[in-house]
């Protein structure tokens, strides 16, 4: 009966403390804000990651605030749905309502033209790549030569193949064996819709990207015509070997492909050409980086790159190493073709390619 008793006392406790710690983290990092301005800091991270980043960069507030008596206000999305302050970035003209530092796994660009060519162009923003980055990194060309974004890690797209779903064929090694018609009805990437919707924006643009920039339209016809179904990356590892497994080939992110638990039944391919390297980066106001430089050294500082790396979302600090399979090479499209002002133009037209010519399962 004491047992109970202390039982109970003790899980009282642990709400309490657990609520105290909750409500600490939500005043000084919430996870919505009525405007991008005033804001010295605006992340987002992979959902995998969300919590344990926004617990981190939180103590890094409270213990600021603590050192100096001077807080900085951030915001933290968690996901809940509706808009965020990260909605609001492209609309925003003049610099003072852009926050002082953006962290963010968005593949979008975060500056509209205008904004862009007055504040971006012009130096307005500047953070330094801690170096030497491991080679992969250098190789595929993810340090920015212009010093405007530092990249903090990657989320490599790699490939899971169902061996059960594939039977007799061979297990793809390569991005440009995907185009294969041994293939065909037997690959899935990232993409979801609404009950009786079409998928629309809601699709791996970085994918179809890559296969554009490597393969061309007819090689996107080619990735199309051997698509059996779009789902979200987080199914994949779920449905991957089983039974009811709709593809033999789920293109997701290496952090997913490694927690499927049928490992008899599939395999983890690290593309011979490069895993797709998706990139989580930041950027700094640059008459704001010293007062920013807690923020900026946990972003990309060891604690945080330890935490990247055991979540297989390798890291670019160079006192931790990244993790990546011995001879791993990985796949970026380059800084010239982000920022080319033709790349949205692009984009949307190889989604356009990709869609005129895959037919879709039914809602």
């Amino acid at each position: 009966m004491d047992g109970l008793a202390l039982d109970g006392l003790s899980n009282r406790h642990f709400q309490t403390d657990w609520a105290a710690a909750f409500d600490a983290i939500e005043a000084v990092l919430p996870g919505d804000a009525p405007s991008p301005r005033g804001l010295d800091f605006l992340g987002g991270v992979p959902v995998p990651l969300r919590h344990r980043v926004r617990d981190g960069l939180a103590a890094v507030l409270i213990r600021h605030r603590r050192e100096t008596g001077r807080p900085l206000a951030g915001c933290f999305p968690m996901g809940q749905g509706g808009r965020t302050p990260f909605d609001r970035l492209r609309r925003i003209r003049r610099l003072e309502d852009f926050p002082a530092m953006l962290v963010s796994a968005d593949h979008g660009n975060a500056f509209n033209r205008r904004f862009h060519r007055e504040h971006v162009a012009g130096g307005a923003f500047r953070i330094e790549q801690p170096g030497p980055v491991a080679t992969p990194f250098a190789d595929c060309g993810l340090p920015d030569p212009e010093g405007r974004i530092a990249v903090f890690a990657v989320a490599p797209f790699v490939i899971l193949a169902d061996k059960r779903r594939l039977r007799d064929r061979p297990v793809p090694r390569r991005w440009s064996d995907l185009l294969d018609l041994t293939y065909r009805g037997q690959l899935a990437f990232g993409g979801w819709r609404r009950p009786g919707g079409s998928f629309g924006a809601h699709v791996n643009h970085f994918f179809l990207l890559a296969m554009h920039r490597m393969f061309g339209d007819a090689g996107l016809r080619c990735i199309a015509a051997n698509t059996a179904t779009l789902m979200h990356s987080a199914e994949m590892p779920r449905i991957a070997g089983t039974r009811p497994s709709p593809a033999g080939v789920y293109v997701l992110p290496w952090s997913l492909a490694g927690i499927c638990p049928r490992r008899a039944e599939t395999e983890l391919v690290w593309p011979e050409d490069g895993a797709l390297a998706y990139p989580l980066w930041m950027t700094v106001k640059a008459a704001e980086r010293e007062r920013l430089d807690p923020l900026v050294r946990y972003i990309q500082g060891p604690e945080l790159g330890r935490l990247l790396a055991d979540n297989r979302y390798p890291p670019l600090c160079p006192e931790v190493p990244a993790g990546l399979p011995t001879g791993a090479r990985l796949w970026w499209p380059g800084w010239d073709a982000v920022r080319a002002r033709s790349t949205a133009d692009t984009l949307r037209a190889a989604a356009r390619t990709f869609f005129d010519a895959w037919s879709p399962p039914c809602a």
